[in-house]
């Protein structure tokens, strides 16, 4: 009862200070779990701004939502190809580079220039159009797709690690009793099935169309979902899945707060990396529907600053796109702290900014493509 109570008068006083609180007001329109909550206070404290995050599951929801205006965002955090998307329909203002002055002591990791490169590219071929987008975004995390998997399940590893893609898509060849999971969203799923083939996984057509659809029948996935598949993983409830190497990650930190090392936590579950994958990059733009414009290129030059990215960083399983907040976490792996010798030890095996691949980040495909491949995979979910 006392802490019922205790609940019930903490709302009373969140609900009076936020009645007296005459601070500026920043929405942003954010990701789920996708955020240290010091950043934002600190940030909160040093421009004597309110910041109130709203939250959407999906690039899709994070277009609607700023299409239909029913509420004014300053600030949201799509991924490449929604911001494609939002350029080419005008929703999106240009960013004023002197209201950004942190830009110009930054560099970007290369994985996050070849985005930017593959961006333009696509455009490029999609409408003829040439855009920096560059002059629209500044990234907030980017990172890998790879497979996370059961390490307790005996040669999953070495036979990730020998045949690659194949292993998690020819249940008929390899691991055919293996529960295998897959991320919920249509275009992923299209797109690590051509990529098992070794093709462009922004190609599209009528044939590849039904190719992939016999490669996800085959693989006969068990389940079909999001956060929940690095957790079943994590449980021994699931022996692949092919999701955001951030996911893995998320789960890693988690267990090193609990006391593990990092060796223990690889023991149970890893993520394998193919060396073509896809990437993303989810990045910080302000809509033509914003009001509070200063106030949004505040927070994007808060989070310029590398001491903040590596704060950010601390609680969010993902890339940095900053080659000084990199190093910045790397310089721990000498830490007496287990934790932030871990942390950084996971940067540079799973986000080493030396590694070499072919990384695909999604561009956005036509209507009448999204709606085919969307009705493809819900006949392979639905059997």
């Amino acid at each position: 009862m006392k802490k019922v109570l205790l609940i019930i008068v903490l709302a009373l006083v969140a609900i009076g200070a936020s009645a007296c609180d005459s601070r500026p007001v920043l929405n942003i329109l954010n990701w789920g779990e996708y955020i240290n909550e010091e950043v934002v206070r600190n940030f909160e404290d040093e421009y004597g701004i309110n910041v109130k995050i709203s939250v959407a599951d999906s690039n899709e929801l994070f277009y609607s939502k700023i299409k239909s205006g029913t509420t004014s965002f300053d600030l949201v955090i799509p991924s490449d190809y929604m911001i494609e998307k939002m350029y080419e329909e005008d929703m999106l203002h240009a960013l004023d580079y002197s209201k950004l002055p942190n830009y110009d002591d930054v560099t970007y990791m290369d994985g996050v220039e070849q985005i930017f490169d593959s961006m333009a590219e696509t455009t490029l071929a999609r409408n003829g159009k040439t855009v920096d987008y560059k002059d629209y975004m500044v990234p907030y995390f980017w990172g890998t797709f790879g497979i996370i998997y059961n390490n307790r399940v005996s040669g999953l590893k070495e036979a990730l690690n020998q045949y690659g893609w194949a292993a998690y898509f020819d249940a008929t060849t390899h691991f055919p009793n293996a529960r295998r999971g897959m991320y919920d969203v249509a275009q992923f799923a299209y797109a690590a099935a051509m990529l098992y083939r070794d093709q462009n996984p922004n190609d599209y057509s009528a044939a590849y169309l039904n190719q992939v659809k016999l490669d996800l029948q085959t693989a006969n996935f068990t389940q079909w979902g999001d956060d929940m598949l690095k957790r079943d993983i994590e449980a021994d409830n699931l022996d692949m899945a092919f999701t955001y190497t951030g996911d893995y990650l998320d789960r890693l930190y988690i267990q090193l707060d609990e006391g593990k090392s990092l060796e223990q936590v690889r023991a149970d579950f890893d993520i394998y990396i193919p060396e073509n994958t896809l990437v993303f990059i989810d990045g910080m733009v302000i809509p033509k529907t914003a009001k509070n414009i200063d106030g949004a290129h505040q927070f994007i030059n808060y989070l310029l600053d590398p001491e903040v990215v590596a704060l950010n960083s601390e609680v969010v399983g993902y890339a940095t796109a900053l080659e000084e907040a990199y190093d910045i976490i790397v310089s721990y792996q000498t830490s007496t702290d287990d934790w932030y010798k871990n942390w950084a030890l996971a940067n540079l095996t799973y986000y080493n900014k030396d590694r070499e691949g072919s990384f695909y980040p999604m561009t956005t495909l036509s209507a009448s493509a999204i709606d085919s491949i969307t009705s493809m995979v819900q006949q392979v979910v639905t059997g």
